[in-house]
C-alpha cells in the first residue's frame, strides 16, 4: 500500500464513482480499478460495494478511508513543511456552513485565508446542518457549522452560541414590539422545510403551545424565502443571520417573546482534522471571525458561550 493508491482510493470514495475519479485523477479507468483490486489483495479485504448508481465503501473501506485521509493531510504537510523550511499551514480544508451562518462567516474567512495563509485552500460546501454534521462523521467535510448537534463517532464538538430565532416579514411589518406564539401561529407562514434545524424548532415550538400553523408554502431554500416574503406572500421564521446579507430596511425582523425558539450552535470537527495544521488555524480564524461579528453587531441575536468567552480567541494569525 503506497500514498498513490489511498489517493486514488479517497478519490473513490468522494465521488462515489470509479468512472468520476478515473476522470478526476486523469487515469484510465482500468487502470484505476485495477489499484483497486490490488489494494483489496493486499489488505484482504473488500473495501468497495459497486453498483449501478456507483462505488460506495464497505465498512472496512469507510476504516481505511478515515486512515487515508490522515496520511494524505500529513503528506501535504510535510511537503510544505521541506519547502518552507518549517511547519506553515498548507493543504486543502472543507468547511459546511449552514446558508444562514454562510450570510455572515464565509466573506471574512476566505479573505482571512487568502491574506494570512495563502498555502491554505478553504473549500465552503453549503447545505442542512444535519446534513453535514454526517459529512463531518464520515470525514468527507473537516469542519462544519451545525445546530443542536449530538455527539458523534469521529467526531468533536466546540459549543459556539445560542442563536435566537426571529418573525421575519415584509418592511411594511416592522415593529418594536415582540410578537407572541400565538400571533406568529396566525401569520402566513414560508417556512424551511425538514430536516432544517429552524423547522424543526418551529414546529415542537407551536406544537407545545397547542397551536396550527398557516403554512403556504415549504422551501430549503433561504433565498426563496425571503423573496416570497418581500412580496408579500407571508411571513417566515429564521435567525437574524439569514438577513445579514439584505439591506437593513428590507424586511421586518421581530423578535418572538414567549418561546424558546433558540438553536445551540456547534463547530464540529472531524477525528482526521484535528492533527491537521491546517484544519486548526482555519478552526481558530472560525472562532476569532465569530467572535469579532459579534462584538461588532454584524452578527445579531446570539448569546456566546464558554469556547467564545474564554477569553482564549486571540490572534488567529499563524506565527
Amino acid at each position: 500500500m503506497d500514498f498513490r493508491q489511498l489517493r486514488y482510493f479517497a478519490r473513490i470514495v468522494e465521488l462515489e464513482s470509479i468512472t468520476a475519479a478515473a476522470e478526476a485523477l486523469h487515469i484510465a479507468q482500468p487502470s484505476l480499478s485495477q489499484h483497486v483490486v490490488n489494494l483489496e489483495a493486499e489488505l484482504g479485504a473488500k473495501l468497495l460495494v459497486r453498483g449501478p448508481f456507483g462505488a460506495r465503501p464497505t465498512e472496512t473501506g469507510q476504516i481505511l478511508y478515515r486512515h487515508a485521509k490522515m496520511v494524505l493531510r500529513q503528506m501535504e504537510e510535510a511537503h510544505a513543511a521541506v519547502r518552507h523550511g518549517r511547519d506553515v499551514p498548507s493543504g486543502h480544508v472543507r468547511l459546511g456552513l449552514p446558508t444562514s451562518t454562510s450570510r455572515v462567516l464565509a466573506l471574512p474567512l476566505l479573505q482571512f485565508v487568502t491574506e494570512h495563509v495563502p498555502d491554505v485552500t478553504v473549500e465552503i460546501v453549503e447545505g442542512s446542518s444535519a446534513d453535514l454534521a454526517e459529512l463531518v462523521t464520515a470525514q468527507k467535510l473537516d469542519l462544519c457549522i451545525s445546530m443542536d448537534s449530538q455527539q458523534r463517532p469521529n467526531m468533536h464538538l466546540v459549543p459556539l452560541f445560542d442563536e435566537d430565532l426571529m418573525a421575519v416579514g415584509p418592511a411594511s411589518g416592522r415593529s418594536d414590539k415582540p410578537l407572541t406564539l400565538a400571533e406568529v401561529a396566525a401569520l402566513p407562514l414560508l417556512l424551511p422545510s425538514f430536516p432544517n434545524s429552524v423547522r424543526v424548532l418551529t414546529d415542537r415550538a407551536f406544537v407545545a403551545a397547542g397551536l396550527d400553523l398557516k403554512i403556504v408554502a415549504e422551501t430549503s431554500a433561504v433565498s426563496v424565502l425571503l423573496s416570497a416574503v418581500s412580496a408579500g406572500m407571508g411571513w417566515t421564521i429564521l435567525p437574524w443571520s439569514a438577513l445579514a446579507t439584505e439591506r437593513p430596511d428590507a424586511y421586518a425582523c421581530v423578535p418572538i417573546s414567549d418561546s424558546t425558539l433558540v438553536r445551540r450552535v456547534y463547530l464540529c470537527v472531524a477525528g482526521s482534522a484535528r492533527l491537521s495544521l491546517a484544519c486548526k488555524t482555519v478552526e481558530d480564524a472560525i472562532l476569532r471571525l465569530i467572535v469579532e461579528a459579534i462584538g461588532t453587531r454584524a452578527w445579531q441575536g446570539v448569546s456566546p458561550l464558554g469556547s467564545l468567552t474564554s477569553g482564549s480567541r486571540g490572534d488567529a494569525r499563524p506565527h
